[in-house]
Order: C-alpha cells, then sequence, then structure tokens
C-alpha cells in the first residue's frame, strides 16, 4: 500500500512524499534522490516498489529541487526523520549521487539515524565528475565571492562533511565505470567513514543513473542482503 505524506516544514511549505507501507516489517528506508530529479524520477519508483517488499520505504521531493541549497536538503533530511521516529523502530538514510551528499551532511549528532546507505554518491568537489558537472563546479567557484546562495552552499559544505565522524552501519554501491561520477568518490569516502560496520561493492556492471530493469534489481538485492 502507498500513501501519500505531506509533512509541514517552513511557513508555508511542506515536504511531498509517499510512503509505501509494509506492516511486518520496522524499518524504514527514507531514499533521497540525485540532482534535479523527484520522489516521481522513475528510478527512485522502482526502488521503493521493490523495496516495499520487505520494509517500509519513504520517497520524497526535496523543497528546492530545481535550486540545490545544502542546508535546506539537510533540514528536509531532519525534519523527516523526527516525522518518523516514533513510528519506525530502525531508520535508514538511502542516498544516490548528490542526494548522497545530502545524506552525509544530515548524519551528524543526528542520533535517530540508524544505518547509511549510498548509491554512486557524489561526494568531494575536487574529485573527477562528467564535465557537464565539472562546469557547473567551476563555475560555483568563480562566482564563490559574489553569489551569497552558491557562498552559503559551499561554506555549509566545507564546514559540515566530516565522513570520519559517521560511526553508524554504512553500505556503499559504487559502479566501477561510471561515466558521471567518478568511483573515486565511493572507494575514498569508505576509506574515511568512521563506522566499524562499513562495506563497499565495486559493480563493474551497473551505471551511476542505474538505466536498466536488470541494474535496479541488482542494486536492491545488494540492499536487502546486507540490511537483513
Amino acid at each position: 500500500m502507498v500513501k501519500k505524506v505531506s509533512i509541514p516544514f517552513q511557513s508555508n511549505l511542506k515536504i511531498d512524499g509517499n510512503l509505501h507501507i509494509n506492516k511486518k516489517s520496522t524499518t524504514l528506508i527514507i531514499i533521497c534522490h540525485g540532482y534535479q530529479n523527484s520522489k516521481d524520477e522513475p528510478v527512485i519508483k522502482r526502488i521503493a516498489n521493490l523495496l516495499d517488499n520487505n520494509f517500509n520505504v519513504f520517497r520524497f521531493t526535496f523543497t528546492d529541487r530545481l535550486k540545490p541549497f545544502l542546508p535546506e536538503e539537510k533540514q528536509n533530511i531532519s525534519v523527516i526523520v523526527n516525522y518518523f521516529s516514533t513510528s519506525y523502530k530502525e531508520i535508514v538514510l538511502l542516498g544516490a549521487s548528490l542526494g548522497g551528499l545530502s545524506v552525509l551532511l544530515s548524519i551528524n549528532n543526528n542520533l535517530q539515524i540508524n544505518k547509511l546507505i549510498l548509491i554512486n554518491p557524489f561526494v568531494y568537489f575536487f574529485k573527477k565528475v562528467a564535465w557537464r558537472f565539472r562546469k557547473m563546479l567551476i563555475l560555483m567557484l568563480i562566482s564563490y565571492p559574489f553569489v551569497k546562495i552558491i557562498r552559503d552552499n559551499l561554506d555549509f559544505y566545507f564546514k559540515s562533511l566530516k565522513p570520519s565522524s559517521i560511526t553508524i552501519p554504512a553500505l556503499l554501491i559504487v559502479a566501477s565505470n561510471d561515466a558521471k561520477v567518478s568511483l573515486i568518490h565511493g572507494k575514498t569516502l569508505y576509506s574515511q567513514l568512521g563506522s566499524k560496520q562499513k562495506k563497499l561493492i565495486l559493480d563493474e556492471n551497473i551505471d551511476h543513473g542505474l538505466n536498466k530493469e536488470i541494474y535496479i534489481k541488482q542494486v536492491v538485492n545488494y540492499i536487502i542482503d546486507w540490511l537483513k
């Protein structure tokens, strides 16, 4: 069963999401989408539909979807976790691509988050990404002194990204031949995480966006095996 949920955020703004309900499970997986995607992006929906055979799943759209602002995404995640914290024994954050970075910036000091899953995460501003993303990063750095929202984004990033302080169990699923975000992001993050229970899966078959059904199913199987 899938239920629409609107969570109050700021003023008249709400976080819109879909809760996939599995009454046999006490675990909730919160899916955080990538750059300019949404809760209704086909791959996100498919992952949720496959996972809800075993767990409760909440997919949502970041309130800053069109103009990513990392502090707001952290607030989104914190509000969602607080909203569901009394309803589930275990809360798992799942972040894909840029959503992985948002998840990492939301973990610190949040004791209500129990586990972390990252799929092809973008984490480091100075490690290899596809040229179209590199152009955006270069533009951000050039604009830093002049544009407040860019300055606030980067300041928040450099202040808040502390992988060594993340100690909850973590699963990283990384495409070895990712054409958009180099596997070095996932490998470096794995080495820097403070978690004693962490696992890195390098898959030479999947791509960055999981654009084939077989890729989605493989990743979901990784997740289910790890959580069980």
